[in-house]
């Protein structure tokens, strides 16, 4: 995802709506933070499915990343967590699951992809 000088050095992550999210999907390692039953009831196609401290294990700090859950509430938490990690590329899908049904995009059911290797 293009991003300004300012944005890389962000304090905060930063809030994408639900077509903007789609629009840099290929862009951005799509993270849902939400536990195994519920990501496998339905998330966003291609995002993966992983805790915190994997994240921090398993993800470079210069890594663009975009965090989700069902409702961007422990996205949101957990995004602003990353950034004081010192992730600099770190993103949060307002709304969550439920937004990006609510804008007609598509839910994946079941527990793949699996975690990519990075």
């Amino acid at each position: 995802m293009k991003t300004t000088s300012a944005n890389n050095q962000s304090t905060n992550p930063i809030s994408l709506t639900p077509a903007q999210l789609k629009s840099s999907q290929n862009e951005l390692l799509v993270v849902d933070i939400r536990g195994w039953f519920e990501y496998w009831m339905g998330h966003i196609p291609g995002a993966e499915r992983s805790s915190q401290n994997r994240i921090l294990q398993e993800i470079p700090k210069d890594q663009s990343v975009a965090i989700t859950c069902l409702s961007g509430y422990r996205s949101a938490i957990a995004a602003q967590w990353l950034v004081a990690q010192g992730y600099r590329q770190v993103y949060n899908l307002q709304g969550g699951l439920l937004a990006w049904q609510s804008a007609g995009y598509t839910v994946q059911r079941g527990n793949y992809p699996q975690w990519r290797k990075l």
